[in-house]
């Protein structure tokens, strides 16, 4: 047996094994397809749950950045004798 023969002979009984008589692949059953689509679902929410729940530890620690910049620069303006007179180049 030669290697065309062998492939021949494979792929017939790779023919035989998945498709009908007409040759005509099989439709999968409705079933897996509606286990799969739930599961696809599953893993979309927790995938998305995730990154809501990044994004929020990251505006959080945004915030508490933000407040203690703040907190020091109210004390660093309280210290200076000019107080309210502080020159901002940024503006």
């Amino acid at each position: 047996m030669n290697s065309s023969q062998a492939g021949a002979t494979a792929q017939g009984a790779w023919q035989s094994s998945c498709c009908n008589q007409s040759g005509v692949p099989l439709e999968p059953p409705e079933g897996p397809r509606a286990v799969q689509a739930a599961v696809l679902g599953v893993l979309s929410l927790l995938v998305l749950c995730g990154v809501l729940f990044l994004a929020a530890g990251l505006l959080l620690r945004a915030q508490g950045l933000t407040a203690l910049l703040a907190r020091e620069l109210r004390s660093s303006r309280e210290g200076e004798p000019g107080g309210a007179s502080v020159d901002d180049d940024d503006s």
